[in-house]
């Protein structure tokens, strides 16, 4: 429901003639229940597989040509294949909006080319992220909780690949002796041109999304030196990942319709069922829930594979690996044994670039709260974003506490890793773990303050007690054992 009084630009935009595929798509939506926001964007994701396997046979592979003309001339028009391909999908899936990602991006472009080194990270992240911020606010103002999927979305995979880029200008800048080895290997040395900053801004793969690739990722698939001439087929990868994606849909379509989330944030619903129905709930909904991110994600790994993008080398038994770019690594999520392993196989692109722009930028004792303050921040500005993402900071930094002084307990050498102890550990840590992530991803699917305390309020908030708790009691009660003297002589 729009609460803001008209706008000047208002009758411009209404003046604007629909966009010639509206009407299909509508008696489409008409037809099938779905919403044309929701068709449009999956059906983009579909057509980027076949569109993908296309570019790969189509387009000259660089790294095979004999002269640096000709390398040149090929690794430019997958560049700008790669570009116009990606703008057709935005023009199709959201339309006008695209002058919001045209804008952007385009002034971000301009940031890095004025902008010495030393300081265009800093240009570059107010310019991004306020960009983000303010389309953040403006939706929540017209379409307060709303779904619908509009140029917000590819917008935050902009603001990524956008500071992904400043970054690693700025490490250029830098003395080597100062970065790290990933840093030192991910430095542009000098601006980017116009066909590829573009092209990897608006690469037809990663740009509904994700993964935001970094550009080091992007430009080895672009120049082919990622496969460095070899022809392996990537159409195992590809259909693995397409059942995954059904899998994903029947999960969130199919069982999903039966739990939803939102009826966690109805007190009428909450008072009246036992405790241990809400706990079950709370489980199932949040883990249907999350299917809707999964088939996205994995959908967009396909149709990166598809085009050759996400090589990463060849296993043990000469089989190619397609993980090199990644949304998802779901059992890392689904049966995480500790708070860190499912953080970090969740939406990793994304856990790739705070690590990189973020945690690795700040001070240690301040670099988790940062961290999980810039996400909350990126995704809006929603009270439920907050109450997830800065509780996850005191749960993630309490499971550390944890690990660090009971594992070794328990699981004292990699030879007691098959005991029952250890076994029982891994039991606990993982159903600890999963319930953990149910419980905060709770006020995030509902967005609003209200919805999300009465959960919360039903469990008493005990949960973040006694993770406070545990933080400050177990090193005082289990101190990890210092070496003896003797040991550290020798």
């Amino acid at each position: 429901m729009r609460i803001l009084p008209p706008m000047p630009w208002d009758p411009y935009v209404e003046a604007l003639p629909p966009m010639p595929w509206e009407g299909a798509i509508q008696g489409l939506a008409d037809q099938t229940g779905f919403a044309t926001d929701q068709l449009r964007y999956t059906s983009s994701l579909l057509v980027a597989i076949p569109v993908g396997f296309l570019f790969r046979a189509l387009t000259m592979d660089p790294y095979t040509r004999k002269t640096d003309a000709e390398r040149a001339a090929a690794i430019t028009g997958r560049h700008t294949l790669s570009m116009l391909i990606g703008l057709s999908f935005m023009l199709f899936a959201f339309g006008y909006e695209i002058a919001h990602a045209l804008f952007s991006s385009t002034v971000a472009f301009l940031l890095m080319k004025a902008v010495p080194g030393k300081n265009v990270h800093i240009w570059v992240s107010i310019w991004a992220m306020g960009y983000m911020s303010v389309s953040h606010i403006y939706r929540q103002i017209v379409a307060y909780g709303s779904w619908t999927i509009d140029f917000t979305t590819p917008q935050l995979l902009l603001t990524q690949k956008m500071m992904n880029i400043a970054f690693a200008l700025h490490d250029s800048s830098r003395k080597d002796a100062d970065l790290n080895e990933e840093q030192r290997k991910r430095q542009i040395r000098k601006p980017l041109s116009f066909t590829e900053y573009y092209g990897y801004i608006f690469c037809m793969h990663t740009l509904l999304a994700g993964p935001s690739a970094d550009y080091t990722e992007y430009i080895q698939w672009i120049d082919g030196s990622k496969l460095a001439g070899q022809r392996h087929s990537p159409l195992l990868a590809v259909g693995k990942k397409v059942l995954c994606a059904v899998f994903c849909l029947w999960m969130f379509i199919g069982l999903g319709a039966s739990w939803s989330v939102t009826e966690l944030g109805n007190p009428d619903w909450v008072s009246k069922h036992a405790w241990w129905w809400v706990l079950t709930y709370n489980q199932v909904a949040l883990c249907m829930g999350r299917h809707r991110y999964y088939f996205a994600w994995v959908l967009s790994d396909a149709a990166c594979n598809a085009a050759g993008f996400g090589f990463n080398g060849v296993d043990a038994r000469g089989a190619p690996k397609w993980d090199a770019v990644l949304n998802i690594r779901y059992l890392d999520v689904e049966a995480a044994t500790n708070f860190r392993a499912a953080m970090t196989g969740w939406n990793i692109a994304t856990s790739n670039w705070l690590r990189r722009c973020v945690y690795e930028r700040v001070p240690a004792a301040y670099a988790t709260f940062a961290s999980f303050t810039m996400s909350a921040i990126w995704h809006g500005f929603y009270p439920g974003y907050y109450l997830t993402f800065l509780s996850s900071a005191l749960f993630n930094e309490t499971a550390k506490v944890l690990r660090r002084h009971i594992r070794p307990r328990v699981i004292p050498s990699k030879e007691a890793e098959g005991g029952v102890p250890a076994q029982l550990y891994h039991f606990a840590s993982t159903s600890v773990t999963m319930m953990s992530l149910n419980y905060l991803g709770h006020p995030f699917n509902v967005q609003s303050l209200d919805k999300a305390m009465v959960l919360w309020r039903y469990w008493g908030m005990a949960p973040h007690f006694i993770a406070i708790t545990l933080f400050l009691a177990v090193p005082v009660l289990l101190p990890n054992k210092r070496p003896s003297a003797a040991k550290k002589a020798n």
